[in-house]
């Protein structure tokens, strides 16, 4: 909190007299990837749309920088994901007054659950853009008809994956998800499952024997963990318990090979979908 109050108070001396982007296209900034790619697909042609975090990074460790608040001082709009995800948010609004906000989580009912990766469930996503596309017609009016009809296709989008995860979970037997990562919790609420996270500490014996003597007592027959991090933990684990090891992308950030790759929030979705059947089938 020290260095984002140094690094206003830096921008508030040097930083004031930026220019506005000469672009006719709106100027959206997005805290994080997903957010980053709702707004891409609401906004379209449109926008200009920039992630704060870049490819591959992870977004619980980030820091603003003054070339992060140089530009977000030119920009139009800022969008943001909400529930604590961006621990800096309020020192930002407090050092740009001027600029236009939307918390892409309003209206989302979080009560009791500390978990901010909201966009995990369908139907949670669904509010977000709903809320970006408002957020983009109150600034953008003229544009409205176009806002409204790229919400209505994605949104007909995000209702048919939540369709298919609850087919496709429905006849699950075992519903325990053990994870390195709990960021599947409004994902878990939606359909059913029990996410129990695996300490990261493999230095907690007691933490270690628990999970074990979980996995065996309930017949769990997979273990997930993140796509980018260690297997180390994990792996012990599994060949503790013979439990088979999958990945789960929590889809905080993507990787610049999976950019370039094509790949987005349903086609990474549609990839957990698949490891979850395989894995808790």
């Amino acid at each position: 909190m020290k260095k984002i109050f140094f690094i206003i108070i830096l921008f508030s001396i040097f930083g004031c007299n930026e220019n506005k982007n000469s672009s006719d296209k709106l100027q959206v900034y997005a805290s994080i990837y997903p957010i980053y790619d709702f707004v891409k697909k609401i906004g379209g042609e449109k926008i200009e749309v920039y992630n704060m975090t870049s490819a591959g990074a992870e977004p619980h460790d980030f820091e603003i920088t003054s070339k992060d608040m140089a530009n977000l001082s030119k920009a139009d709009l800022f969008i943001y994901n909400g529930g604590g995800m961006e621990h800096w948010i309020d020192a930002i609004k407090d050092a740009l007054k001027d600029l236009k906000y939307i918390d892409s989580s309003s209206n989302i009912d979080s009560k009791n659950n500390l978990d901010p990766h909201f966009w995990l469930s369908p139907k949670n996503a669904k509010i977000q853009i709903e809320n970006i596309k408002n957020g983009l017609i109150e600034i953008d009016s003229d544009n409205k008809n176009y806002y409204q009809s790229n919400y209505n296709l994605y949104a007909n989008r995000l209702d048919e994956l939540d369709n298919k995860i609850k087919i496709s979970l429905s006849n699950i037997k075992n519903r325990n998800l053990i994870i390195t990562h709990p960021a599947f919790g409004h994902f878990c609420k939606e359909y059913s499952l029990n996410q129990i996270a695996i300490a990261r500490d493999e230095a907690d014996p007691k933490a270690m024997a628990d999970i074990i003597t979980f996995i065996k007592n309930n017949n769990v027959k997979a273990i997930f963990y993140e796509e980018f991090s260690s297997s180390k933990l994990v792996d012990s684990i599994a060949k503790e318990t013979k439990a088979k090891t999958l990945t789960l992308n929590p889809i905080e950030s993507l990787s610049k090979e999976n950019i370039e790759a094509g790949e987005d929030y349903f086609s990474i979705m549609e990839k957990n979908l698949i490891s979850l059947t395989n894995g808790l089938n």
